[in-house]
């Protein structure tokens, strides 16, 4: 198996890169209409972008491959503040050394990678943590006094313990699901249960 990326892994980092971030930023627009759907977008884009994570790794099975997503991804979670890039980078580099050497041949070792790599959806919501106050009040901008007051008694100091556990659980169904939907595909690509 090539190491290196070529262009045309490139290309297909970048298409299979756009679809992600399309769909991550589609939930990203349309959950926080209600609090508690904003507060489930790490478990829900993580069941639903599994599938595209696991055909991305299918498609690019070169090193470098899903660091280049979480770079992709935290650039683009990352407007409000500069900290989701750098824990987008630190998950991305996670995922690739879970997924070193062999181990990228293994759909369990994939569906743990994207477990990892899933907690880059956590992006926004370091906002709640690092400037709760700033971020409530571009929440009442936007959605009205109500819906930040909501989203201000809907998270506590602690939350970020459960945004963890949520992506992670996202993570694991999303990957899960991929690798039963995927399933020839990775059977044709060698890759072992």
């Amino acid at each position: 198996m090539k190491t290196k990326l070529t262009t045309r892994d490139l290309i297909s980092a970048g298409a299979f890169g756009a679809i992600y971030l399309v769909l991550l930023t589609v939930f990203s627009m349309v959950l926080p209409v209600v609090p508690i759907l904003y507060l489930g977008i790490p478990l829900i884009a993580g069941v639903i972008l599994g599938s595209v994570y696991m055909l991305y790794t299918l498609k690019v099975p070169r090193r470098g491959a899903v660091l280049i997503l979480a770079i992709l991804v935290g650039l683009i979670t990352s407007m409000s503040t500069i900290y989701p890039l750098f824990f987008a980078i630190l998950w991305g580099v996670i995922a690739e050394i879970i997924l070193a050497g062999e181990r990228r041949k293994s759909a369990n070792a994939l569906v743990a990678s994207y477990c990892v790599f899933n907690l880059t959806s956590m992006g926004p919501f370091f906002a709640l943590v690092v400037a709760k106050d700033a971020f409530l009040e571009s929440c009442a901008v936007y959605y009205g006094e109500d819906y930040a007051a909501t989203l201000d008694a809907m998270t506590p100091s602690w939350i970020i313990i459960v945004f963890v556990v949520l992506a992670l659980l996202g993570g694991l169904l999303g990957g899960l699901l991929g690798k039963r939907i995927l399933k020839k595909h990775f059977i044709k690509a060698g890759i072992s249960s």
